[in-house]
């Protein structure tokens, strides 16, 4: 089967608590506010009580049949719990890009060709130290992985964080979205990531998206489906 160059499948993962849905959601809102579709499926129940949890992500230029899947080609991991789950058994692709919290995820000893592919920042810490508050850490993960798919705009990611944050928190994730994104574009200017090449879905939106990003969410080509 021919996969869809047009489509990048992010998960997202962490512990209930760390606003793991939030993030998606505001990705997702984002990437339809730049004239994408996107889809959401976020995972409930009693994960969302402390144990590992998930949101699966797509975004594409075009039309995505089908919001369930196996294996994604990016995938954020803020918690042991999660990395136990969901990030550990992606370690030795080469094709599956992975950002983690370095602060709240203890990486085991890997070769010197698995640690290329897996981008360790202190996301939280950051949060902390400088904007802080630890709960924005999810919005500036959100504004990370925004700046590794070169598919949505950092002012697109700030109006949809704006509309879902309380009024006392807006400030705070807009400054959060700018940080991430800036930590971020500095860890690409001094690293080179295997995954995010083009030709691979991820390395197929960074060089190649082509979307009027900025336009106005009634403008979008999609819709966010969540389950």
């Amino acid at each position: 089967m021919t996969a869809d160059l047009s489509r990048v499948k992010i998960r997202l993962t962490g512990s209930g608590g760390q606003g793991i849905a939030l993030a998606a959601t505001v990705l997702a809102e984002s990437a339809l506010g730049c004239g994408l579709h996107a889809t959401l499926i976020q995972e409930h129940g009693p994960e969302a009580r402390g144990g590992a949890t998930r949101a699966d992500l797509s975004i594409s230029s075009s039309t995505i049949p089908n919001p369930q899947f196996q294996l994604p080609d990016l995938c954020l991991v803020l918690s042991d719990k999660a990395w136990d789950r969901f990030g550990k058994k992606l370690i030795d692709r080469d094709d599956v890009g992975l950002v983690v919290d370095k602060e709240k995820v203890t990486l085991p000893s890997l070769a010197n060709n698995q640690i290329g592919g897996i981008v360790a920042m202190s996301f939280e810490e950051a949060a902390k130290s400088r904007i802080g508050s630890k709960l924005v850490t999810n919005m500036i993960c959100a504004a990370a992985l925004a700046r590794l798919l070169e598919a949505i705009s950092m002012d697109s990611l700030s109006d949809a964080a704006e509309r879902r944050s309380p009024l006392a928190y807006r400030e705070k994730n807009r400054a959060a979205i700018r940080l991430g994104w800036q930590l971020m574009d500095d860890y690409l200017d001094t690293h080179s990531l295997p995954w995010r090449v083009p030709g691979h879905e991820i390395g197929k939106l960074a060089v190649g998206a082509a979307s009027d990003c900025g336009a106005n969410t009634s403008e979008a080509g999609g819709s966010a489906l969540t389950a």
